[in-house]
Parts: structure tokens; C-alpha cells; sequence
């Protein structure tokens, strides 16, 4: 059986318990993308149609009060029945969605909220869990730095990651701390280009993905520089290799590859 699909012929983003915050992601653009709504039923209690009641006598003598109750099915109106469907149609996209193992987890949900709550609840933890892993997390980004031999793609992805982590845990930076904070982690061989990058005066309202772009550009520079000069800055690990072929391309080979590097 296909996967349900929007009006644009999206599939429902299969559950994954690997990187459920990817997932989760995912999931509420698609969700935004089929219908507004939905977001409003996963932040609010479930939908019941009700109806006011009039103050009225038990039987037995005691007084009901004035008060509302669960409408009967066939008193529902074209507005209470719309609403339902609403909720169905978004516990429908959970349901689809779900692994087997989380199938059976939300067999007992009786509302989009409930099946959305349930999913967040085995996945996140309790609120006290997952304010650990918030503290986790800061702990990661105010230790965060480059490793030797990692190229500025591999420092930008493992960053940006983790404020991403941040953010669906509530915690967010301003532009300007987290870009400094970013560039002060960079590798060595990058070290020129981040510094003449910080002294530019629009640095604090430049994107990361901005600075990122600038920084990568600067390193294939290099790269090309020591494939063509033989020399250059660039110390990550792949690209020592790329650097180290090009210097010993006329030389005999041997049983061992070593890696030369020359400093500018």
C-alpha cells in the first residue's frame, strides 16, 4: 500500500529512530504542507463535539445543573464532523508514517494529539530527560571545536547540526555569538581567510552559511594552489594526501605513501 500523499504528490517522511529530530523536522513541514489546520489540533486537547445542557431534575429528585456533555453522533453538524475529520486525517498521516514497532505503541490513541504526544514522549523522554540532553547539548557547543585534519565542510556540518539540535530543544543563539563562536573553532589552514572575515563590518549580520561559502571557496583555492605550486596551507587529511601526490607524482614508488607537507 503507497504512502499517503499531499496535492504536490509529497510522501509522508517514513519514521526514523536513527535522527528523530530529522524526522520530526520533516514531519511538520509536511504536515503545515497538508493541511494549515493540523498544526492547530497537535497544540491544542482533541476535538468533542459538545452541546449545552439545560438545568434539569434526576429521577430521583436531585438537581443537574446547567452545564455542556458529548453531543450524540447523530446530533453532530457539518462543522462538528469537518473538525473530526481533521483529527483523523492527521492520526492517518502518523499512522503511515510509524514503524512497526511504533505502530503498536499508538494502536490506543484516540487523537492526532495523543499519537503525536505518544511519539514524543518514547522518542524525547520526560520533560526532566530532555533537559539533561539540553544541558548535554550546551555543554557540546561551549566545547565545541575543530578536530585536526577536518576539512571546513566537515567543521561546518558537525556545527551547524548541533545548533540545529539546539533549536528543536528551544535553545537558540543570536547571529552574532554564534558566528563568532563558529569562527574561532575553524581549522589552521583557513585561519587567514576567517580573520580578514571577522573584520569585515557586516560580520555580525552575515549568515552562516555566508561565511561557510566564503571559507570553502578560500580552501579549494588552496587546494588547487599546492596541486599547482606544490605548496600551500591547506593540513586536513585528505587534502595532504591530494598535496603529497602531486609532490611525489615523478618519484618511484614504494611499498608506503608518506604525506609532505611545506608551510607557506
Amino acid at each position: 500500500m503507497s504512502a499517503p500523499k499531499t496535492t504536490a504528490g509529497i510522501k509522508v517522511p517514513p519514521f526514523t529512530r536513527d535522527d528523530f529530530g530529522l524526522w520530526k523536522m520533516k514531519m511538520l513541514l509536511f504536515i503545515k504542507a497538508s493541511n494549515p489546520l493540523y498544526i492547530g489540533i497537535l497544540g491544542n486537547i482533541p476535538f468533542v463535539p459538545m452541546k449545552p445542557v439545560s438545568e434539569s431534575t434526576a429521577p430521583d429528585g436531585r438537581r443537574i445543573p446547567q452545564g455542556i456533555q458529548p453531543k450524540d453522533i447523530t446530533e453532530y453538524t457539518d462543522s462538528d464532523k469537518e473538525l473530526i475529520r481533521l483529527d483523523t486525517g492527521l492520526m492517518l498521516i502518523l499512522a503511515d508514517s510509524a514503524d512497526k514497532e511504533m505502530s503498536y505503541q499508538l494502536m490506543n490513541c484516540t487523537s492526532g494529539k495523543h499519537m503525536w504526544d505518544t511519539i514524543n514522549l518514547i522518542m524525547e523522554g520526560t520533560e526532566d530527560i530532555q533537559e539533561n540532553r539540553l544541558d548535554i547539548l550546551t555543554s557540546q557547543y561551549e566545547a565545541f571545536r575543530s578536530m585536526p585534519g577536518e576539512s571546513i565542510t566537515q567543521v561546518f556540518e558537525k556545527y551547524t547540526k548541533l545548533l540545529n539540535e539546539l533549536a528543536m530543544k528551544g535553545k537558540t543563539y543570536p547571529l552574532r555569538e554564534s558566528n563568532r563562536k563558529f569562527m574561532m573553532t575553524l581549522p589552521h589552514h583557513v585561519e587567514h581567510k576567517s580573520s580578514s572575515i571577522r573584520e569585515r563590518i557586516d560580520f555580525t549580520k552575515m549568515s552562516l552559511e555566508m561565511i561557510y561559502g566564503k571559507l570553502k571557496t578560500y580552501e579549494m583555492e588552496q587546494e588547487q594552489r599546492v596541486i599547482i605550486y606544490g605548496s600551500g596551507t591547506v593540513d586536513s587529511k585528505h587534502n595532504a594526501l591530494v598535496r603529497s601526490a602531486a609532490l611525489v607524482v615523478d618519484e618511484p614508488i614504494t611499498s608506503e605513501i608518506q604525506v609532505v607537507r611545506y608551510n607557506c
